[in-house]
């Protein structure tokens, strides 16, 4: 009994370790977006209408909500969690980062 207790303790302890281990981080090089310049209308609404809006996931129906939530999409964005089932292209990545790296501009 207490070699299976133990089994499970050190199974779990190993799951653990190789979950957080495995955990994306963040890569996005915020250099990339000097001199550049992202419009919300044309560059990142419809990749939030498209990705974010659909399946129950956000309700980002404004530019008010997107800028609210920008903090929370940076890094969701940036570590590859979002959106949820699918990826972004790099590009699509670069776009939504650098629009929040340049201030969240409603351009």
């Amino acid at each position: 009994m207490k070699l299976r207790k133990s089994a499970l303790i050190l199974l779990t302890a190993a799951a653990f370790t190789v979950f957080y281990s495995c955990k994306k981080t963040a890569t996005f090089d915020s250099t990339v977006c000097t001199g550049t310049t992202v419009s919300y209308s044309t560059d990142v609404a419809p990749i939030i209408s498209s990705y974010c809006n659909t399946g129950g996931c956000h309700a980002f129906t404004s530019y008010t909500s997107v800028k609210s939530s920008s903090s929370a999409i940076y890094s969701q964005v940036a570590s590859g969690s979002m959106p949820r089932g699918t990826s972004l292209s790099a590009a699509q990545k670069q776009k939504i980062l650098c629009w929040i790296n340049n201030g969240t501009l409603n351009n």
